[in-house]
């Protein structure tokens, strides 16, 4: 048996996808490699490997997890998605109560007994877009449907959002994006969607006005200080956080070139507060130049691309609304970290899909893209299995 025989035995589904995940895999290693230097010399002696292990330990995992995830039937989402839709907003529940504050926002859960954190937010999104597929899928052929799949998306997602967004305010505007997206595609009413759009612009205005007299709201400063920083450009301080960050990782990217300054040889790195996970494509650019930042681009085009083709190619709707909400969660959230990076977004604090550092980020990302391949393969195996048909007849 040949490789290529061996890897279409083994790795089932779309083959471009699987070369756009190794890409994006090694380019990872290689970047969070680079960047975690000086995060090395502080925290573990010098030892500037160790990050590096670490991190490869986390791909080896998450790439295991697309491996089985692929395997499995794409119904078992529909089945639990319910079921895991409600432990992430109990889980939520309980990190804004008493979740541990990074970057003074609540974010994150600690196992008991582990010493392991995560960010239930990770599990919350890939939960809610099933829930949605699910619901969308449950209600395309009914007269009005997609109306009546309306109400249940929109208090799913209010509730996720509102969990959410006093202390992640990007990852609330990422899912309810998303959502809106997959709402539009599933054809809920034009006026129900943008009614919607407008509450939410005018609650988010309260949001921000309020705030001052109100102590849960207390990161509503730090966004308002973050948007006000990529409005005002250099009207606004030049020490604020926001623009600090902001300013580091352009002049990494504006010194890039064509080229780059080569593997290992970043300047910003050691500037930057996060140049391993929110900041890594401006290290990657620094040190790759414009033909580094043009190979990651391509691949979450290509990966949006060939997601289109394994929708085009579902027969059924619940697969297709997986595909497609799981699909633009991934690309948007690289494009959206990709344009703070360049100065076209302010600071979200989103990280690069499968390439920052993170363990819940990297492992919650390979669980959406196993269940893309997982459609992926049913679609090839049922394509396979109606041509035999055809040709016994």
């Amino acid at each position: 048996m040949g490789i290529k025989a061996s890897l279409q035995k083994y790795f089932k589904g779309d083959p471009i996808l699987w070369g756009v995940i190794a890409v994006l895999a090694a380019v990872s290693l290689l970047a969070v490699y680079s960047s975690t230097g000086s995060l090395a010399y502080k925290y573990q002696g010098g030892n500037t490997y160790y990050y590096m292990f670490k991190h490869f330990a986390f791909l080896c995992v998450g790439i295991a997890l697309i491996w089985g995830i692929h395997q499995m039937d794409y119904r078992i989402f529909a089945k639990y998605s319910t079921l895991l839709l409600w432990v992430s907003i109990v889980l939520l529940f309980i990190t804004l109560v008493t979740g541990v504050s990074l970057n003074q926002a609540s974010r994150w859960l600690t196992v008991p007994g582990l010493g392991l954190s995560f960010q239930p937010s990770e599990i919350a999104k890939l939960a809610l877009i099933m829930y949605i597929a699910r619901t969308l899928a449950r209600h395309q052929d009914a007269d009005y449907g997609a109306r009546d799949a309306f109400r249940p998306i929109l208090i799913y997602v209010g509730v996720v959002c509102g969990l959410i967004f006093t202390e992640d305010f990007s990852t609330a505007f990422l899912i309810g994006f998303i959502a809106f997206l997959m709402m539009f595609i599933g054809r809920v009413p034009f006026r129900y969607l943008f009614t919607t759009v407008g509450a939410v612009v005018g609650f988010v205005v309260i949001v921000f006005l309020a705030s001052p007299y109100l102590p849960f709201l207390h990161r509503a400063e730090t966004w308002k200080t973050r948007i006000e920083n990529f409005v005002g450009g250099d009207e606004v301080e030049a020490d604020s956080d926001g623009n600090y960050q902001s300013r580091q990782a352009q002049m990494a990217v504006a010194t890039g070139g064509i080229l780059g300054k080569g593997p290992g040889n970043s300047k910003q790195r050691n500037f930057l507060p996060h140049p391993y996970s929110d900041f890594i494509f401006a290290i990657i650019v620094e040190e790759w130049g414009a033909m580094g930042a043009l190979l990651i681009i391509m691949c979450y085009v290509v990966f949006l691309f060939r997601a289109g083709v394994i929708v085009r190619g579902s027969t059924r709707t619940f697969p297709a609304f997986l595909a497609i909400g799981l699909s633009y969660l991934l690309v948007f959230q690289g494009f959206f970290n990709m344009g703070v990076a360049v100065g076209i977004f302010p600071v979200t604090g989103q990280p690069l899909p499968l390439v920052s550092m993170g363990g819940t980020s990297i492992l919650f990302t390979c669980v959406a893209m196993g269940a893309i391949l997982s459609v992926s393969r049913f679609n090839m195996e049922e394509a396979q299995r109606l041509k035999e048909e055809a040709q016994q007849i």
